[in-house]
């Protein structure tokens, strides 16, 4: 206490002011959180409301209100309002199968792929109850394998299959709820060349997205390759 009583009422009064300047920045940040790891946002769409003139990017968030130590790092769409998960991996390894079953999903090849996302099935879950719309994207690239649509045969039958978060699966031709959209498809020929389609699911049931797994129905011939590629999950 000796040193504070040495000291002089301007500098007492400065240190009280600085005290006050720095709690009044930390209850605006409580106030107003502001996307930083210790100030995460509820969605990027409170962080657009709270702030209008931050440009997108990456922030934090936190979904469930809770402990920010499970705050995740997400891309915020400031202009849509979206905040968008982004998978990990994003991309598979080329890939190639040659057995005799009618369909087969990415995690039950020997060098598939395990779809995870940067945020725990908690936070994902808040992030879906938080939301009105989800959409994600799938790019399938493709060397003599159907994505979509199968030319030779005028039909969708060989088109992939996509595993929603809540187990339902989307063909070409399902049922309107459970059916994705095809942005391009340059896989219809079956060319010799490496292609690609793009694939899309948007849906007001933002519990279905994220997808976790990926099935392809046409393989088992020479020279047949495959490689996915994920889009970050965006809710609305």
């Amino acid at each position: 206490d000796e040193p504070i009583l040495k000291m002089s009422d301007e500098e007492k009064r400065e240190i009280v002011y600085k005290a006050y300047e720095n709690l009044k920045i930390r209850f605006e940040k409580f106030k107003k959180p502001n996307g930083e790891k210790t100030y995460p946002a509820k969605t990027c769409r409170d962080l657009a409301v709270a702030y209008p003139d931050y440009e997108s990017g990456n922030y934090w968030i936190d979904p469930n209100d809770g402990d920010i130590r499970d705050a995740i790092l997400v891309f915020c769409d400031l202009k849509k309002r979206a905040t968008c998960v982004v998978p990990s991996p994003a991309k598979s390894a080329k890939l190639s199968y040659t057995g005799r079953e009618q369909e087969i999903w990415l995690s039950d090849l020997e060098k598939g792929m395990k779809i995870n996302y940067k945020a725990d099935s908690n936070q994902l879950g808040f992030l879906q109850l938080l939301s009105a719309q989800a959409t994600q994207n799938v790019t399938f690239h493709c060397k003599k394998t159907v994505a979509y649509f199968d030319k030779q045969k005028n039909n969708h039958r060989k088109g992939i299959k996509l595993m929603t978060w809540n187990d339902n699966e989307l063909t070409p031709k399902g049922t309107q709820r459970l059916r994705y959209d095809v942005l391009e498809d340059g896989c219809e020929s079956r060319s010799e060349t490496w292609s690609k389609a793009v694939i899309s699911y948007t849906t007001q049931k933002a519990q279905r997205l994220p997808f976790v797994d990926i099935a392809v129905r046409d393989f088992g011939e020479r020279d047949q390759e495959f490689m996915v590629e994920l889009g970050p999950v965006c809710f609305f």
